[in-house]
C-alpha cells in the first residue's frame, strides 16, 4: 500500500507515502504522519490529549470548545486527589495485559462554620458522607481503559433539604480493532458544579441543591486510517451526548432564567486525505466535517459544516508552516438566530522542540472572526514543564464541555489529563455560571509545574470570557468572564503519609452573582496517612468565600473534614 520512506536522520524529515513525518515519532498521530497532526488539527491541538484519534478541524470537534484549560487546582474534598496527587500519563496501547480493580468505601464528617445555607445566614453544619468508589485499570495488546467512579452520598444535620448525591464519574477506552486502519475511542464523565458560579476553580464539596448542576458527557468515536500511494485518508464519525440537568436558575427581579436543564446529541462526520509530499518539501490536505446537533435551546436543529484544504511545507526538520483555506456553513436556533456562510482561512506553525515541547500557533478566520490561536508545552528542565494555551471558539458551555470531555484522557489513578506531559485538566469552569445560551469564547490558562523527589509544585493561571451571542427562546443570557491564580503542592512527609497544600486567588463579573465583580478565594490543606496497606485517614481544613447567591451570600465559609477510606 505505500512506498518505502528515506530517513535523512533522527529527528529529521521523512519523505514517504504517508506525507511529511517527524523521524524521531515524537508526533506521530494514527497513521505515523504530523498530517493527522496539524493538518488536521487533531484533539491534541486543542489542548486536549495527543490520542489516537485525531479530531479533523475542517471546524469540527477540535475547533469547536478551543483548548481545555490546564491546571492542578485541587478540588477540595476529593480523595482521589489527596491519596496519589502526583499522576503520569494513561497507559498506553500494547503494554503488557493486566486488569486491576479496586473497590473502596470511605466515610468523612464535615464540620462548617460561617456564612452557610438557603438564607446565607451564620451558623454550622455537619455533613456527614458516604463514598463508595470503584477504580479499573486495564490493559491488552490492543486496548486500554480507565474507570474512575467515586459518588459522595452527604447528609445534612440541620438542612435536610441538602441530602443527596453529588456525582463523579472518569472514564476512558482507547482500543485498536485494526493494527494500523480501525481505532475506536470512548468517554464518559460526570461532575457537580454550581449553577451560578463564583468558586475557585477547583471547587467545593458542599453545595445546596438548589444551586446545584449535574453536568454529563459521553462519546464515542471509531475512525478509519489508512496509507495509499497516493497519501493518507482518515475517516471518522463522533457521537456524542451532553447533558446539563438542575433546578431552573434566576437573575434578581427576573422572570425568566437563565439556566434550565438541557442536553444535546451530536452527531460529527469527518475526514480527510493527505497527499505525498510534493517538490520534496510540500503536502496537502483536504478536509470536510459535519456536525448535526439534536437538543435543546440554541442546539435544537443547529448543524456546523466545514471545509477546507491545508497547504504545509517543511521549512527545517523540526518546523512546518500552514496555510489554509476553506468555507463554513453554521446555523444554530434561539434568539436572534445564528446564521454564518462564509470563507475560512488560516496561516500557522508547528514547532516539535527536540527536547520534548511542542508549539502550535496560528491565526485565523473561522466562525465568522478573526482570532489567534497557541498551544505551548516545553519542559524547561527534567523536572519542570510549561504549558500554556489560548482559543477563541462560539459554542454553548454543552459544546465545550463535550468537546473536552471527547479530547481529554483518564490516567490510572482516575483524574482527566490531557497534553503531552499529561497535565491535569478542568472540564467544568466553577467560577463562571451554567447558561444554555450561544457565546463567543475566549480561554487563556497556562500552568508551570515542577517534580521533585517528594514534592510536585505548579502554578497555574486560567481566564475566560463568554460574550453573548444568543439565548434560547424563553431564557434570559448575559455575558461574564473571570480569571483565576492557584498555587498547590503535594509533598510526601513519610513513606505513609501524604500532604497537599491549595490557594487560589480569583475574580469574576457576573450578574448571576448579584453583583458586578467579586472576588474569590480559597485554601485548603490536608493530609493523608496510610493506617495499613488497605486503609487510609484524612483529615483537611479548608477556607473559602462562596461568592454566589442563595448558598453563603458572599461570605466566608470554613470545613474542617476527618475521614477514612477502606480499599478491597
Amino acid at each position: 500500500m505505500g512506498a518505502s520512506c528515506i530517513a535523512m536522520a533522527t529527528g529529521a524529515i521523512v519523505i514517504g507515502a504517508s506525507g511529511l513525518a517527524w523521524a524521531d515519532g515524537g508526533m506521530m498521530g494514527g497513521s505515523g504522519t504530523i498530517a493527522s497532526g496539524e493538518a488536521t488539527s487533531g484533539a491534541s491541538d486543542q489542548g486536549g490529549a495527543a490520542s489516537n484519534t485525531q479530531v479533523p478541524s475542517a471546524g469540527g470537534l477540535s475547533d469547536l470548545g478551543g483548548a481545555p484549560p490546564f491546571g492542578t487546582a485541587v478540588r477540595l474534598g476529593d480523595a482521589g486527589a489527596i491519596l496519589n496527587p502526583s499522576s503520569g500519563a494513561a497507559t498506553g496501547l500494547g503494554q503488557a495485559p493486566f486488569l486491576n480493580i479496586v473497590p473502596s468505601i470511605g466515610v468523612s464528617e464535615q464540620f462548617v462554620t460561617g456564612s452557610y445555607g438557603d438564607n446565607g445566614q451564620g451558623g454550622h453544619e455537619f455533613v456527614t458522607s458516604i463514598n463508595p468508589a470503584l477504580l479499573i485499570n486495564g490493559a491488552t495488546p490492543r486496548a486500554n481503559f480507565t474507570l474512575n467512579y467515586n459518588p459522595s452520598i452527604q447528609f445534612y444535620s440541620n438542612q435536610s433539604q441538602n441530602n443527596g448525591v453529588n456525582q463523579s464519574l472518569n472514564a476512558s477506552i482507547d482500543a485498536t480493532l485494526l493494527p494500523q486502519s480501525v481505532t475506536v475511542e470512548a468517554r464518559a464523565y460526570a461532575t457537580e458544579q454550581a449553577t451560578s458560579g463564583g468558586l475557585p476553580p477547583g471547587g467545593t464539596s458542599i453545595y445546596n441543591n438548589n444551586n446545584t448542576t449535574l453536568t454529563q458527557s459521553y462519546s464515542i468515536t471509531p475512525q478509519f486510517n489508512d496509507v495509499f500511494r497516493l497519501g493518507t485518508l482518515d475517516l471518522q464519525y463522533s457521537a456524542q451526548y451532553t447533558q446539563q440537568s438542575g433546578n431552573a436558575a434566576f437573575l434578581p427581579n427576573a422572570a425568566s432564567p437563565y439556566f434550565q436543564t438541557g442536553d444535546v446529541f451530536a452527531q460529527t462526520e469527518a475526514g480527510s486525505f493527505t497527499t505525498v509530499p510534493f517538490f520534496e518539501r510540500f503536502d496537502d490536505t483536504p478536509s470536510f466535517s459535519a456536525t448535526e446537533d439534536v437538543g435543546t435551546g440554541v442546539l435544537s436543529g443547529a448543524h456546523q459544516y466545514f471545509v477546507k484544504n491545508t497547504l504545509r511545507y517543511a521549512l527545517m526538520p523540526h518546523v512546518v508552516l500552514s496555510g489554509s483555506g476553506g468555507y463554513e456553513d453554521i446555523a444554530y436556533s434561539g434568539i436572534p438566530p445564528t446564521l454564518i456562510r462564509d470563507a475560512t482561512w488560516s496561516v500557522g506553525v508547528r514547532v516539535k522542540f527536540p527536547e520534548d515541547g511542542l508549539l502550535v500557533a496560528r491565526f485565523q478566520h473561522l466562525y465568522g472572526f478573526n482570532s489567534p490561536y497557541v498551544r505551548f508545552e516545553y519542559a524547561l528542565t527534567a523536572r519542570t514543564t510549561l504549558a500554556a494555551s489560548y482559543s477563541e471558539t462560539l459554542s454553548t458551555q454543552q459544546q465545550g464541555i463535550g468537546l473536552g470531555v471527547a479530547s481529554s484522557r483518564v490516567n490510572s489513578i482516575g483524574l482527566p489529563i490531557g497534553g503531552i506531559s499529561g497535565q491535569p485538566v478542568l472540564l467544568a469552569n466553577q467560577s463562571l455560571s451554567v447558561q444554555s445560551g450561544l457565546t463567543r469564547n475566549k480561554q487563556l490558562s497556562a500552568a508551570l509545574t515542577t517534580q521533585f523527589t517528594r514534592d510536585t509544585v505548579s502554578l497555574s493561571f486560567q481566564a475566560y470570557q463568554d460574550t453573548l451571542v444568543a439565548t434560547a427562546p424563553g431564557l434570559v443570557g448575559f455575558s461574564q468572564k473571570s480569571a483565576s491564580l492557584s498555587i498547590s503542592e503535594s509533598h510526601q512527609l513519610s513513606p505513609r503519609t501524604n500532604a497537599v497544600f491549595y490557594l487560589n486567588y480569583g475574580r469574576t463579573q457576573s450578574p448571576a452573582l448579584g453583583v458586578s465583580t467579586t472576588s474569590t478565594y480559597g485554601t485548603s490543606a490536608a493530609v493523608t496517612y496510610r493506617v495499613s496497606p488497605t486503609l487510609y485517614a484524612n483529615a483537611q481544613y479548608s477556607l473559602t468565600n462562596q461568592a454566589y447567591t442563595g448558598f453563603g451570600n458572599q461570605g466566608v465559609q470554613n470545613i474542617f473534614t476527618v475521614g477514612i477510606q477502606k480499599t478491597f
